[in-house]
């Protein structure tokens, strides 16, 4: 029952669920005119994931990690959930009191913790990795939140991004879009392995691979 919640929770940061909620909210903000804050909210979020994906690759490729922290890739969970969930409900209330705003703003960042919390309670990323990915969302969120204030005009359609939710969470395991197993075939394309590095492999590494 515990691990049934927590497989639940660790689906807020599926990019099944929201990347579909990063394009609605995006077309909302282009509607609204507010171009400045997506560009910083895309361009941020981009580098952060780029960053994301480049320490997955060159663990699962070569075994590239960092022992002492049990480091082998930032979260990708973590990050998108930091960097999304807190945007969609802070923007629910961009019309209200700056309280009602906090609010939505601090769900949000609440997700993004749970989250994190559960990707470590499941075993599928170090604390190390959870502060990373934590720590990449916040700022992606503090520049996409930053540019979101400096403008009055609410967003529009925000039942979209309540549909999008609803039908992301048709199945309690969205993998439409298989961002791991992505992340794997590329790292063993460019390294020409044939099977990836795993965390057990990070302990028995030798020296040169370690940090």
């Amino acid at each position: 029952m515990q691990a049934a919640y927590w497989q639940l929770i660790t689906q807020l940061g599926s990019s099944s669920l929201l990347f579909p909620v990063l394009a609605v909210s995006v077309v909302t903000l282009w509607m609204s005119q507010q171009k400045k804050a997506i560009f910083l909210w895309l361009a941020a979020l981009s580098i952060a994931v780029s960053i994301t994906l480049v320490t997955k690759v060159l663990f699962l490729g070569w075994g590239i990690g960092i022992a002492s922290i049990d480091f082998t890739g930032v979260s990708g969970h973590s990050l998108l959930a930091t960097s999304i969930l807190p945007i969609l409900f802070f923007s629910i209330g961009a019309n209200t009191q700056n309280k009602l705003k906090n609010i939505g703003l601090w769900l949000g960042l609440l997700l993004g913790f749970a989250v994190g919390v559960s990707r470590i309670v499941l075993g599928m990323h170090s604390i190390s990795e959870v502060l990373a990915g934590w720590f990449l969302g916040l700022i992606v969120c503090y520049l996409a939140i930053y540019a979101i204030k400096s403008h009055h005009q609410g967003l529009a359609y925000l039942q979209l991004l309540a549909v999008c939710l609803l039908l992301a969470f048709g199945s309690t395991t969205p993998n439409y879009i298989p961002a791991h197993d992505m992340s794997v075939k590329l790292a063993l394309y460019l390294s020409g392995h044939d099977q990836p590095f795993t965390r057990s492999d990070l302990n028995t590494a030798q020296p040169s691979k370690q940090f």
